[in-house]
């Protein structure tokens, strides 16, 4: 309940309605709206001058506020700190002030200094956690993320999931892994962090030092159940075999049993070794590179069948036999969208490759004006290094005759009929392998062609308006594994309410444009003047504002619509 108070400045008295909401864990009044002097109070109540009102963005925060409640996020992270380190800073506790992070982190990334004025301060969520927020900056985040060890964070993402599994009907029969990496701004003088290290980014960045992420979801719901942080210098194999056993320990914790699991990944992630550890632990499908498997392809040329996945034709073929020493069945298909590609790349190269050469050409066949003259020998040498780079060995021919002592002819073509072959024979071709024999070939591709919703929950986590695990402002490997950890928590909400909008608002578009419209969800703020009923005091209400058709229906189906649902959640951030 909103309050009358008054306070004297410069000897002059000055009223305010106020309400109380806790700061530092104890109640402080946090003043709602400024009246003024007494004189200005009557004109406005004599002359009827209308309240003001404000509104605020509502729906995104508030129902990762509710989801947070649900999946108990704030009891998990503060139970499994250890005693020393559980503490209360500014009103909140650890798992509180983690929570604020990553639902920011859902709704506006940005860096923790400007968290307060960035975001929070145009949203509802002070009213809805009835605290003072405004003393959340960077030092702030800095101290609680500094509280919580990075070996606790897999048995707080563990116990995250079961509570979630138990109270969500989330299918587990096919879990998705992949990995990705993301850049850094991190100085390549800073000693004190292991985990930024120069790789191959996938996003073009080898300026830059670069984080791996190893990311397991469902692939139903696109719900992560498992992740890890890991040096940016890892290749995916050696950082797949590295926590393979930590994800086969996370699938009994969460479903007691492997018989009806199948967990599947890419090529990227495969070796003998590692593939014998997969086979005895559960039940998988995986993916081989063509280049090493020739013989397998060459026999799947020859008996090619026509089979309808989705409503998608494929020309395929499955046989069962023994690949590194693994009794395997394997299905070789044609992706014509891969296919496609790989013409598009070769036509690319081989035209990037002939302006390299014609210039070469035009050069060699002008007489040197200084320095030593040409040597056959090394032109040679460094025509097929030209060759080499853009991988044409077997496409370009070419011939080099000398003119004169230090002029050269050269003449270059292209193998037709080895493109030809190419195209035909091997361009496009996808091998799978699986320990499920008795899953029929459209279930083995389709399961496979589940891969895409991991890459999408990694665009997801690239998003620079929601979701987003960059930027980042951490350069130690402690603060980094935490951070992620937030924003996997942030994903975690995202996607639990994203399968509710789905299945109750029969929502179908994608998370992003899922979060803009609940953001458009606002929660105005009215002061009532006084009246009888109320014995002549203020009183703050708090309504949701009218809405268009379409944010209408989502509202409605995740109960936004609502009042006493999701605009007085009774929240522990200072417990």
């Amino acid at each position: 309940m909103a309050t009358l108070q008054k306070r004297k400045s410069r000897g002059k008295t000055y009223w305010s309605i106020v309400e109380s909401r806790r700061v530092n864990g104890k109640p402080r009044p946090v003043i709602l709206a400024y009246l003024g002097r007494a004189e200005d109070l009557v004109k406005r109540l004599t002359e009827g001058i209308p309240q003001k009102a404000k509104s605020y963005s509502h729906g995104h925060v508030a129902m990762l506020l509710h989801t947070a409640e649900q999946l108990q996020v704030v009891e998990t992270i503060n139970r499994h700190l250890p005693e020393h380190r559980k503490q209360l800073r500014d009103g909140f506790t650890v798992g509180g002030s983690l929570l604020m992070a990553a639902i920011g982190r859902a709704c506006r990334p940005t860096s923790k200094e400007n968290w307060h004025q960035g975001f929070a301060r145009y949203t509802s969520l002070a009213y809805l956690s009835r605290m003072s927020l405004s003393k959340l900056d960077s030092q702030h985040f800095w101290d609680q993320m500094e509280a919580l060890p990075p070996s606790a964070i897999p048995l707080i993402e563990e116990d995250l999931i079961r509570t979630m599994v138990e109270k969500n009907n989330l299918t587990l029969d096919t879990l998705l892994c992949d990995t990705t990496n993301f850049f850094t701004y991190i100085a390549s003088t800073n000693e004190r962090c292991s985990l930024a290290q120069r790789g191959k980014n996938k996003q073009k960045r080898m300026d830059l030092r670069q984080l791996g992420l190893l990311l397991l979801i469902t692939r139903q719901d696109d719900i992560p159940l498992f992740h890890k942080v890991y040096e940016g210098n890892l290749q995916d194999r050696t950082v797949f075999k590295k926590y393979f056993q930590d994800m086969v320990d996370r699938f009994k914790a969460i479903a007691g049993s492997l018989e009806d699991i199948t967990i599947v990944f890419d090529q990227g992630n495969n070796s003998k070794k590692t593939l014998k550890e997969v086979d005895s632990a559960t039940f998988f499908v995986g993916a081989l590179s063509p280049y090493h498997h020739r013989a397998l392809i060459e026999k799947a040329n020859q008996s090619m069948r026509r089979i309808s996945i989705g409503g998608r034709d494929l020309k395929c073929y499955r046989t069962r036999t023994l690949i590194w020493d693994l009794d395997l069945s394997s299905v070789v298909y044609i992706s014509e969208k891969l296919r496609q590609g790989q013409i598009r790349g070769i036509e690319q190269n081989i035209a990037k490759l002939s302006a390299k050469l014609d210039e070469l050409k035009e050069k060699i066949r002008m007489p040197t004006r200084r320095g030593p003259k040409r040597n056959q020998e090394d032109l040679e040498k460094k025509i097929k290094s030209m060759i080499s780079s853009f991988r044409l060995d077997d496409l370009i021919h070419w011939t080099l005759g000398p003119l004169s002592t230090d002029t050269f002819d050269l003449k270059f073509w292209i193998n037709e009929d080895q493109f030809n072959t190419l195209k035909e024979n091997w361009f496009g071709r996808r091998i799978l392998i699986t320990n499920r024999h008795n899953w029929s070939t459209e279930q083995i591709i389709s399961a496979y062609w589940g891969q895409a919703r991991v890459e999408y929950a990694f665009k997801n986590l690239k998003n620079p308006f929601h979701l987003a695990l960059r930027p980042q402002y951490h350069w130690t490997d402690q603060k980094i594994k935490v951070h992620a950890f937030i924003c996997v928590i942030a994903f975690l909400l995202s996607m639990v309410i994203y399968k509710q909008a789905r299945e109750n608002a029969a929502f179908t578009g994608t998370p992003h444009n899922l979060f803009e419209k609940l953001s458009n969800i606002r929660l105005a703020t009215f002061i009532e003047s006084p009246s009888k009923k109320t014995k002549g005091r203020y009183k703050a209400t708090h309504r949701i504002e009218e809405m268009d058709e379409d944010i209408y229906a989502i509202a409605h189906g995740l109960g936004l619509t609502d009042n006493k649902l999701k605009t007085n959640i009774p929240f522990s951030v200072y417990k």
